[in-house]
């Protein structure tokens, strides 16, 4: 995620007659995505909105988090794209009217796996999250070993295990976990499939040859990138994005798949009631939010009859490789996620 605090204006103050568009009333889009996606986002609104004052502040998970946590709905955000899912969660258990409530929306173009956020479900503790529809999933990312074809030379990791191996040593970057969702998903990853202890257990081994924790999701595509590490455990996404630029970047999986979390979109409660703020986010939720998944991140959120086609060059779902998607446990339960966080210590 961007670590830079700043402000992107998507139109100049826009003055109209017929809009009532003034210095007072522009509509705010707080995200902690890339540069290159707040760009995509930029240049579709802006065709579409060229009379509105739109602007949109880009923000670190942590920054936005902290805003949202002390503000509520007071915050100058009208609508959020790009949050974790347990991170919204973690923001509704402490507020459940921070989010506008999106019953009247429609849907049914999404794959039934990432709605289960709308369904009662059974926490780690026992006890029963309702159902809601305060937020849209926006989109999925998930993880992939990328490496570098030169440094590993025959050396290409086929396991977590093969991460152990002393040949690695200061060779591999992982992101922290209390920093970073990237970091969090691969140990949430183990955690689903071998229990904590285990996960905690193998990433205690592996800190051996670690590098670097990497404070944010991007650290290890771009240390192979330029050839500071010969292994990391990254985004596929961008590690497609720079595998069409350098030929030395390799992509695989291990057999426990491409572990994963949701990141989610919204407004905040009270702002849907300002009809240009709604008039956005429709035109997001119903258009730019289909081009981000096609364009840029094409991990499935949507059903094939309502998808647009892949545009990324070289695109590989984690079935192509011959895995699937890890089967992650617990991303609607934010006491679970502290639970992991609290005993992880590297």
């Amino acid at each position: 995620m961007n670590k830079k605090l700043k402000l992107i204006p998507l139109a100049l103050l826009g003055v109209s007659a017929m809009t009532g568009c003034n210095a007072n009333d522009t509509i705010y889009i707080y995200t902690a995505h890339e540069d290159n996606r707040i760009a995509q986002f930029n240049k579709e609104l802006k065709e579409k909105f060229p009379e509105y004052n739109i602007e949109i502040v880009s923000k670190t998970t942590g920054q936005l988090m902290a805003e949202l946590e002390s503000s509520g709905t007071s915050t100058d955000c009208d609508i959020f794209v790009g949050i974790e899912i347990t991170n919204a969660e973690i923001l509704l258990k402490k507020n459940a009217d921070l989010f506008a409530d999106l019953s009247d929306y429609d849907t049914s173009h999404y794959v039934d796996e990432v709605l289960e956020y709308q369904k009662d479900i059974t926490l780690a503790d026992g006890s029963v999250r309702k159902g809601h529809k305060k937020y849209h999933i926006q989109d999925k990312e998930a993880g992939c070993i990328v490496y570098s074809k030169s440094l590993c030379g025959d050396n290409v990791p086929t396991s977590y295990n093969d991460l152990l191996d002393a040949k690695y040593q200061g060779k591999i970057i992982m992101p922290n976990p209390k920093t970073s969702g990237t970091g969090y998903y691969f140990y949430n990853g183990l955690a689903s499939l071998n229990g904590k202890d285990a996960a905690l257990n193998y990433f205690n081994s592996l800190n051996a040859n670690i590098k670097e924790w990497s404070a944010s999701g991007s650290g290890p595509v771009k240390g192979v990138d330029k050839k500071e590490i010969a292994v990391g455990l990254g985004m596929h996404f961008q590690a497609v994005e720079y595998a069409n630029k350098n030929d030395d970047i390799g992509i695989t999986y291990f057999t426990e798949g491409s572990p994963y979390t949701l990141y989610t979109m919204g407004m905040i409660n009270g702002k849907e009631k300002n009809a240009k703020v709604k008039e956005v986010y429709d035109y997001f939720f119903n258009y730019v939010n289909y081009l981000d998944n096609c364009n840029i991140v094409p991990e499935t959120i949507y059903k094939k009859e309502f998808a647009k086609a892949v545009t990324v060059e070289n695109w590989k779902s984690p079935s192509d490789y011959g895995v699937d998607y890890t089967a992650m446990k617990n991303l609607l339960d934010p006491d679970y996620k502290n639970e992991l966080l609290d005993a992880w210590k590297l």
